[in-house]
């Protein structure tokens, strides 16, 4: 059921049982006031005509023909049904009825009055009617010599507060009615504010939001009007080192990030691609931008930001990219010259060398591509390998995967960027030792078990310094002139990160790489 239609109902029961119960409250109140108004009155006249003298010496004299004209003359001129006068036994002097004078009085409820003298009002209730009574003593020169009793019969009461009941009712009715449509007005107005959103719609929206905003390579702050964080992701958190972030005052940050966050929302301006440094000394690369509603109002701003590091990694391995791609644009070129051989070959007619020619060169191939092929089962790591031994190939350099290499998957932990930057460095790095070298020759071997995946790469180049051996993996360190030192420093991140190791050994005839992975995360 749609929470519009589950609110109506909800709210429509909430109300219908509030006035149910304030109707019923309050009716029962207006009868009981009009009850006890009517006893009241009821008493009044008892008493009234208890004390005439007329009545004291009628009734002493028992004469009921008197007392009958001159109570029934009373009662025609009130609202009340019966009046009666009678003796200490009981005996009734006045009646509506003549016919029931002289009779003794049998419907109950006088014993205390004839016994004890009091005057009181009670309820009759029984099968015939249902009325007020009053009762009250008739004293003659300080002896009590009867009663009068004045009864009021509760259809009369209920003739009399009919009208106000029904209009109690009414307005009850009519503020039920007003009270539903406002719910439902209510209700349509709270549908219109959630975007006709239901409950279970904006939880799953909510997850989906965080999950995207916690998947993300990049930080996010956000703020509202009054400078407040509303957002922070948690690669913001780790950033900035806070723990939470709601409703803390942007102040906090660095004073220029601060700044400009708030500046973009004053001035509704969008800042790109800005160089800040935070206290941590973390770079950040930031943008900044307004906030608008659906008004177009400005209600806050919001800043991503991307630590520079990172980013110049990426750019780094785009370049990586970028030389693979010149790379095998080279071996295009080497691969039309191998065709042009072939062709000039057959043209001379010098078949059989044609043939030995394409013998040798598809040995070589097919070696490599039988060893990726049968033994690396994942394509990532096998094409890297055969980029490289295209590359390597290229530039002269004897480039061997030990046949007995072996790969089914990848340590779970691991993704294949990470895993293939890593073999991919180390070869890199290897040839560009071995470029115009003779003789060169890079060695590669890569197995897997239950426990461990284990990586060699060696080549016969001229070593790494010993004063640089113990500092390669630290950022910025490199012999190559025109690097910049991060690849090494990249992959050792990504190895620590796995829980595994790397162990280089070098000297002058050659480097040898060894790195060993765990297939189970620590």
């Amino acid at each position: 059921m749609k929470l519009q239609y589950k609110m109506v109902i909800l709210f429509s029961a909430i109300l219908l049982f509030t006035v149910g119960i304030t109707g019923y409250n309050t009716q029962n109140q207006l009868q009981k006031t009009i009850e006890t108004q009517m006893g009241n009155n009821a008493m009044d006249l008892a008493v009234t005509i208890a004390s005439l003298e007329n009545i004291q010496k009628n009734l002493m004299k028992k004469d009921a023909e008197a007392i009958q004209s001159q109570i029934e003359t009373f009662r025609e001129k009130t609202r009340f049904q019966y009046i009666i006068v009678m003796d200490m036994d009981g005996i009734k002097y006045s009646y509506p009825y003549e016919v029931s004078i002289g009779k003794k009085y049998l419907s109950g409820g006088e014993e205390d009055v004839l016994k004890h003298g009091k005057a009181y009002t009670s309820a009759d209730r029984n099968r015939f009617i249902s009325a007020i009574r009053a009762f009250a003593p008739i004293d003659y020169q300080g002896e009590q010599i009867g009663a009068v009793l004045v009864g009021l019969l509760n259809d009369t009461v209920n003739r009399e507060i009919e009208p106000y009941t029904r209009n109690f009712q009414i307005a009850l009715v009519i503020a039920l009615v007003l009270g539903i449509i406002f719910t439902f007005l209510m209700t349509t107005n709270i549908k219109k504010t959630i975007f006709g959103q239901e409950p279970k719609e904006i939880s799953l929206l909510l997850g989906e939001k965080e999950l995207i905003l916690e998947s993300i390579d990049t930080g996010i702050v956000a703020i509202n009007s009054k400078q407040e964080i509303t957002l922070m992701n948690d690669l913001a958190k780790k950033i900035f080192q806070v723990d939470q972030e709601v409703e803390q005052d942007i102040r906090m940050f660095d004073d220029r990030y601060a700044e400009l966050l708030v500046s973009s929302m004053e001035e509704d301006e969008t800042i790109l691609h800005v160089d800040i440094q935070t206290r941590f000394n973390i770079n950040l690369l930031c943008s900044f931008k307004p906030l608008k509603n659906h008004n177009d109002e400005i209600i806050g701003a919001v800043s991503t930001f991307q630590n520079k590091t990172e980013v110049k990694r990426m750019v780094e391995e785009l370049g990586g990219m970028k030389h693979l791609t010149d790379n095998l644009r080279a071996q295009n070129h080497e691969f039309l010259n191998k065709l042009h051989i072939i062709s000039g070959l057959i043209q001379l007619d010098e078949k059989e060398q044609a043939v030995k020619y394409i013998a040798e060169l598809s040995e070589q191939r097919q070696e490599i591509l039988g060893i990726l092929t049968h033994n690396i089962k994942n394509v990532y790591v096998a094409g890297l390998l055969l980029a490289k031994y295209s590359k390597a190939t290229e530039n002269k350099i004897d480039f061997v995967v030990d046949k007995w290499s072996n790969m089914d998957k990848l340590p779970p932990h691991m993704s294949p960027d990470k895993f293939c930057s890593i073999v991919g460095n180390l070869i890199e790095n290897a040839i560009e030792e071995l470029l115009g070298k003779k003789q060169s020759k890079i060695y590669v071997k890569l197995t897997q078990d239950i426990e461990h995946v284990h990586l060699i790469v060696e080549d016969n180049g001229s070593g790494i310094a010993e004063d640089k051996r113990e500092k390669v993996f630290e950022r910025g360190i490199s012999s190559k002139k025109g690097q910049r030192g991060y690849g090494l420093w990249i992959i050792h991140n990504y190895i620590e990160e796995a829980k595994g190791s790397i162990h280089l050994t070098s000297s002058e005839d050659g480097t040898s790489w060894e790195v060993w992975l765990p297939m189970k995360q620590i």
